[in-house]
């Protein structure tokens, strides 16, 4: 992305709806949780589940990780992050 096409994303309508979830992602449980979610996507991606139940057993895993290092994330950006991780593994 040059320079000018990050200008032009700041400065857009659709920057007001993805500033919340990036500043989220710059904070240190927001670099945690994408590392979790990302390690996550990978390890369920070859499974036999469902797409579906994969989605479920990765808010699962992540949720339990997030509570066991003393974070508590809201559903939405769980599933948020879950979706982030499967489009760059894509």
């Amino acid at each position: 992305m040059t320079f000018w096409e990050k200008i032009k994303l700041v400065t857009s309508k659709i920057w007001a709806f993805l500033e919340p979830l990036v500043k989220l992602f710059l904070t240190t449980a927001g670099q945690i949780l994408a590392e979790i979610a990302l390690r996550e996507v990978k390890n369920l991606m070859l499974s036999d589940f469902t797409p579906a139940e994969k989605r479920e057993q990765a808010y699962k895993r992540i949720s339990t990780e997030l509570q066991n290092r003393g974070l508590q994330l809201g559903a939405s950006i769980i599933y948020a992050a879950i979706e982030i991780a499967v489009q760059k593994i894509k």
